[in-house]
């Protein structure tokens, strides 16, 4: 089983929280593992913040919603796939429409 957390090495340890009168339980790479203790937060706590994120950040690039939100645009081509609700969102606010109604360049006989 994959490592929760990034996805990517073998998960040899776990970590299960009380939540809500039910477990959660979290798998981990021993590295992620140690990264985290290391960064001064729960396994549990740094899970929730990455599933929060999610839809909301690029892995490929780590472009954050916020960041489209300042600056209006993305990080890189994979984050109109991976933040594709961000986008439609922002387009939906600042536009009528996600279908294109306005005219033609001239010479465009469609």
């Amino acid at each position: 089983m994959l490592c929760d957390y990034c996805g990517i090495r073998e998960a040899t340890l776990s970590d299960k929280t009380v939540v809500n009168n039910g477990v959660a339980e979290y798998r981990f790479c021993k590295e992620c593992y140690v990264s985290i203790l290391r960064s001064g937060v729960s396994p549990f706590a740094a899970m929730q913040e990455k599933n929060a994120r999610k839809g909301k950040e690029c892995p490929s690039c780590g472009w954050t919603a916020r960041d489209f939100a300042e600056k209006f645009m993305f990080g890189c081509p994979d984050c109109y796939r991976n933040m594709r609700e961000v986008a439609l969102a922002a387009a939906d606010a600042t536009q009528a429409s996600h279908r294109h109604t306005g005219s033609r360049p001239e010479g465009d006989a469609r």
